[in-house]
């Protein structure tokens, strides 16, 4: 039980922080995904964890750990031309559920998800091929991932990884608390809020909405407010690599996040004027709405 909104916020980002044991359950298959690739891409280079376990914004369960894969040129070549990443995807998964015969396999956008203990372990695995540098000083590796619909997009998940890792520590560490928040928040309805954890991440980050004196309950309905406003426009990659940077995956996403997101900023609202009136019970009545009864109680 929680004495104040802040007793409560502290209690419920430790409910929503992953557990070593649970994180290195899931890097415990590193090594079987590498032999699958390996067998199926004779360039096949190295995997690395990317992701949101990579910049302190994962939360227990809910956020898979994301490998990259790092193929070559050819492995992604046919005919002297650059295949469908489609087509790459598939040969992903064929290799995965080779090694993992009893565990479901299936592609979701740029990855093929291995799902670990009916999907509460998944891991993501994303195919990336070297394409370059980014003309950023200092420079980082450049990769083209597949898009999601068959064609191939730039990214750099070391440089997006050192941005939000720099913005996190501008803000006194609140931004990545604050995006754990929004996460809690996404998985708190029975069928999740469509919202992609890299825009929540990435969008929190270019519009500083963290940095300065605010409290976890500003941060959290500031970035509730940029969600509503924003009405799930693509976000222009900060950082200039990824081109804009997608909120969710259709437009009737784009309308429920919209309408949850109001939803939530006006229940957000209501409880910071309760606490500033000393009126706590209903402070915490009303953050039990936004985040659907699973904040902690008084």
């Amino acid at each position: 039980m929680a004495k104040t909104v802040s007793e409560g916020f502290q209690a419920y980002l430790t409910r929503l922080a992953p557990s070593d044991a649970e994180v290195e359950k899931r890097k415990s298959h590193k090594k079987t995904i590498e032999q699958a690739l390996t067998a199926e891409f004779t360039a096949f280079n190295e995997l690395l964890v990317i992701g949101s376990h990579t910049r302190d914004s994962a939360i227990h369960v809910k956020s898979d750990v994301d490998y990259f894969a790092k193929l070559g040129k050819d492995d992604v070549m046919w005919g002297g031309e650059r295949v469908n990443s489609s087509t790459t995807l598939g040969r992903v998964k064929r290799a995965l559920e080779t090694r993992f015969k009893s565990t479901d396999v299936w592609i979701d956008g740029p990855a093929v998800v291995v799902g670990f203990g009916q999907g509460v372990g998944a891991v993501d695995v994303v195919p990336g091929v070297w394409t370059g540098t980014t003309g950023s000083s200092p420079q980082y590796p450049l990769f083209d991932i597949p898009n999601g619909i068959g064609g191939w997009r730039p990214s750099a998940p070391q440089r997006h990884t050192k941005y939000l890792r720099d913005e996190d520590e501008r803000s006194g560490y609140k931004l990545s608390k604050t995006i754990r928040l929004i996460k809690g928040w996404k998985y708190s309805r029975t069928t999740k809020i469509p919202l992609f954890g890299f825009h929540a991440e990435m969008l929190l980050a270019a519009n500083a909405t963290c940095v300065g004196a605010k409290s976890y309950q500003n941060c959290l309905y500031d970035a509730l407010c940029l969600l509503r406003d924003r009405a799930g426009a693509a976000l222009n990659d900060p950082v200039g690599v990824a081109g804009y940077i997608a909120a969710t995956g259709t437009d009737a996403q784009k309308t429920a996040l919209t309408e949850h997101a109001a939803y939530a900023a006006d229940k957000a609202a209501s409880a910071i004027t309760a606490e500033l009136k000393g009126k706590l019970d209903d402070a915490f009545y009303y953050w039990k709405l936004v985040f659907n009864q699973d904040f902690p109680s008084r």
